[in-house]
């Protein structure tokens, strides 16, 4: 014989959120003793990287912005591969190399440009890394 269930006692909102997997539910008639308290967080310190990061920013505001990337490259764009990046990005290059390069800066020197000062920048660490990983100097 199956159980009979009271249809007054069924909490509509905790089974839909159930299936809409919804953690917001709030049971109620749950004992104090029963409820969870999370456990106490530890303070960890944040990492250096931020700090790392901002120095280098730093470097590059010697010179400006459109001094270092909206210029044209001295490497035409048939002597590079092809790669593909996002939509968005592809977009948002495309209307800073239109209104800040005033269309006289292609998308190929604009990004160029912009892997040119990331390797120049970062050239230490890339090698680090890469030591870390392989035993011969790629740069």
């Amino acid at each position: 014989m199956t159980k009979r269930i009271n249809p007054d006692e069924i909490d509509e909102s905790f089974i839909l959120a159930s299936v809409k997997k919804d953690k917001t539910v709030e049971v109620e008639n749950v004992p104090a003793s029963q409820e969870k308290q999370p456990p106490p967080q530890e303070e960890t310190p944040l990492p250096l990287e931020p700090q790392k990061e901002e120095s280098r920013r730093k470097r590059g505001k010697g010179q400006d912005y459109e001094s270092l990337f909206i210029k044209e490259s001295n490497i035409t764009a048939r002597l590079g591969k092809t790669v593909y990046i996002r939509k968005e990005f592809h977009e948002r290059i495309q209307k800073i190399v239109q209104v800040i390069g005033g269309n006289e800066v292609s998308l190929f020197s604009y990004i160029d440009n912009i892997l040119a000062h990331h390797f120049e920048s970062y050239q230490d660490d890339i090698n680090q890394s890469y030591k870390q990983k392989n035993k011969d100097n790629i740069l």
